[in-house]
């Protein structure tokens, strides 16, 4: 097709223009050097809209071959569908208004893969004012956008912690001023139980009675999840699993979820308890969410020496009978803003979680499978018997395995 374009390789002058002393021919090397370097590719076409001038940078930034015939209609339909109609306006209102064209848009592959490009031209009128070419440059800004994205997901999982950071305190204030009056209506019931035989009345009382107490062991468990200390104890760690499993009571009755508990009698460890209880919470929220209703969830605890070291340590296993995760899931699930629960989930919590067992010298690992009718998670911990280095040597939390397929 001749639409009066001269075929440019890759530099900016024509062919008709003379070369004084290799002037052209060194500005083409510096051109091409620059754009190179930047990565950056350039294109002419004129108009109205025909065929497209397009350097191999621009091709590749459109996943197309550097032989490639490019026109108009090319154009858009190796756009992001969700792009094609905010560029073409943009195009039109840069030509119509003798403005700048400046967009960024996507780019889409035979597969479905994705580039963010940053486009930038003007446009070329004659003596009389009517537009006859469109020129400029684009360049590939997926890592930018990517770390602008990680950017806001950060920031949004920040605001999320101090939500819930604000949230935890305010509970631990309402657990406490709860807790004056409960004694003193269990010392009510406590009288009343002394001073009547009515046994009608005296039914009541005991059923009060076993309320009143229930309350009291989520008030206790409240305050005991939410205090922090710095300072390694020994604890029994069916103690810190039962403290985090009493705050969601109330989801596992709701979910239909059995639990099931299975602690060993030896289950001590010298640790930082609230953050190991920070591990646990995560890991049994993120079981009752993977679950539907009338869902399994197993905990167990059982005394087990390092296979390599022979050190003493627990093996804590924490099991459930939902939706499973793939492989490619598995392979990131300790990353950073990785998620399974879309925008529900920050994509923190088991990153935290690994960073709080590598400080107590743990390694967690993981099985998951997807089988209809079988398909479940299996978190697998091995503490170390006490949390302080030089004992016996020293296991990192990040030398985890995942592994797809496994019975859970």
């Amino acid at each position: 097709m001749n639409d009066g374009t001269a075929a440019m390789d890759p530099g900016l002058a024509p062919e008709y223009v003379p070369d004084h002393d290799g002037l052209v021919e060194d500005h083409r090397e510096r051109f091409a050097f620059a754009t190179e370097a930047a990565q950056i590719g350039y294109w002419f076409c004129n108009l109205p809209f025909g065929r497209l001038i397009w350097d191999k940078q621009v091709k590749e930034h459109f996943w197309l071959p550097p032989d490639a015939d490019v026109d108009i209609d090319l154009f858009y339909a190796q756009l992001h569908p969700h792009d094609r109609e905010r560029t073409r306006q943009a195009i039109e209102l840069s030509i119509r208004t003798r403005t700048e064209y400046s967009v960024e848009y996507r780019t889409v592959s035979p597969e479905g893969r994705i580039k963010w490009i940053r486009a930038i031209g003007r446009t070329a009128y004659d003596a009389a004012g009517k537009p006859i070419r469109f020129d400029g440059v684009t360049r590939e800004v997926t890592s930018l956008k990517e770390a602008e994205e990680a950017r806001d997901r950060a920031k949004e999982a920040l605001m999320r912690s101090e939500k819930l950071a604000l949230v935890g305190r305010l509970a631990t204030t309402v657990a406490h001023e709860i807790n004056n009056p409960l004694a003193a209506v269990t010392n009510l019931l406590y009288l009343i139980e002394q001073s009547t035989t009515d046994a009608t009345a005296l039914r009541y009382a005991k059923t009060a009675m076993e309320e009143v107490e229930r309350v009291s062991h989520i008030v206790m468990n409240t305050l005991r999840f939410n205090r922090r200390s710095d300072m390694p104890s020994w604890e029994r760690v069916s103690s810190i699993f039962d403290s985090a499993l009493a705050i969601y009571d109330g989801r596992l009755y709701q979910s239909g979820i059995t639990l099931q508990r299975d602690y060993a009698e030896a289950d001590r460890l010298f640790c930082l308890p609230s953050e190991l209880r920070q591990v646990f919470a995560n890991l049994i929220a993120n079981a009752i969410d993977a679950m539907p209703r009338n869902g399994k969830l197993t905990v167990r605890t059982r005394p087990q020496t390092h296979a390599r070291t022979g050190e003493a340590g627990l093996r804590i296993s924490i099991a459930d009978t939902g939706h499973g995760m793939d492989r490619d899931m598995l392979q990131r699930l300790f990353q950073p803003f990785v998620s399974t629960k879309g925008e529900r989930g920050t994509g923190l919590g088991l990153w935290v979680s690994r960073e709080i067992l590598n400080k107590h010298r743990a390694t967690i690992r993981v099985r998951s499978r997807q089988t209809q009718g079988a398909s479940g998670t299996l978190f697998s911990i091995w503490i170390p018997e006490t949390m302080a280095t030089g004992t016996a040597g020293s296991v990192p939390a990040d030398s985890l395995a995942a592994s797809n397929g496994s019975r859970a």
